[in-house]
C-alpha cells in the first residue's frame, strides 16, 4: 500500500498537480513529508531545465546590426 502512495503522489508531481493538492490526496500535513513521495522524473526536469536554459540564438543572428543601415 505504501508503495502505492508513493507512485501516486510521483504521477501527480509529474502532472504538475500542486503540491498542496497531491498533500491532501496523500493525507500528508506536512509538505516536506509529501514531497519525501515526490520525485520528478528526466521530463519534468527536462521541462525546468528549458524555462532557466532557453535555446541559444543561432550563431548568424549574433553577427550584423539589428537595424537596418539605410
Amino acid at each position: 500500500m505504501h508503495q502505492l502512495r508513493h507512485s501516486a503522489a510521483t504521477h501527480l508531481g509529474e502532472a504538475e498537480v500542486p503540491l498542496q493538492l497531491i498533500m491532501g490526496k496523500t493525507r500528508h500535513m506536512n509538505p516536506r513529508t509529501a514531497m519525501r513521495y515526490v520525485k520528478p522524473g528526466a521530463e519534468a526536469i527536462a521541462k525546468v531545465t528549458e524555462v532557466l536554459a532557453p535555446a541559444a540564438v543561432p550563431t548568424d543572428q549574433l553577427s550584423g546590426t539589428p537595424w537596418s543601415a539605410t
